[in-house]
């Protein structure tokens, strides 16, 4: 499980969720939480969705997937 995956599942919150709320593509955050992507290759398309989907900034969002990954 890749991090934004891992992150979106620990902030209760779904792929479609975002997508719907944010109109951001299923498909483009299916890309996003594959097992292959790292969080090196997430875009700011991405990441600024999620956040405004969880009411956080970008900024926020970024240090907390930080997080996720160095735990690894």
């Amino acid at each position: 499980m890749n991090a934004l995956q891992k992150y979106l599942d620990q902030n209760g919150i779904t792929k479609y969720q975002v997508s719907k709320a944010t109109g951001i593509s299923s498909m483009t955050l299916s890309h996003a939480t594959a097992d292959s992507k790292p969080l090196s290759g997430q875009t700011v398309k991405v990441i600024a969705a999620v956040a405004d989907a969880l009411g956080k900034t970008p900024g926020t969002v970024l240090d907390e997937l930080i997080e996720i990954e160095n735990k690894k």
